[in-house]
């Protein structure tokens, strides 16, 4: 039986992952508006990007959730900080080009 620490890790894990992928979800809505105001078709390819990421995120942290025992996930938690360094890089490219 699980301890009562563990239910509460595996919550806070969840919601983790959760609020990643609501994250991702907001900013590819945000570009969206973005490309649309702007006439900027390109900007379409990175709001579909990032909701593809966002749906990625929102999988793996519902694998996660399903699992018997909460464990570190070093790897994911390395990809998940790669994308969004890239993500911080396409916004810092996007302001640029868009001026």
């Amino acid at each position: 039986m699980r301890s009562p620490e563990q239910g509460a890790a595996r919550e806070r894990t969840d919601l983790a992952w959760q609020r990643a992928a609501f994250a991702y979800t907001a900013l590819g809505a945000v570009v969206l508006g973005v490309a649309a105001h702007r006439d900027a078709a390109w900007l379409l390819a990175v709001s579909a990007g990032l909701i593809g990421v966002a749906s990625g995120v929102w999988r793996r942290g519902r694998a996660l959730y399903r699992r018997a025992g909460v464990t570190a996930q070093p790897r994911a938690l390395a990809l998940l900080s790669a994308v969004t360094a890239l993500t911080a890089v396409v916004a810092a490219v996007v302001v640029l080009v868009e001026r």
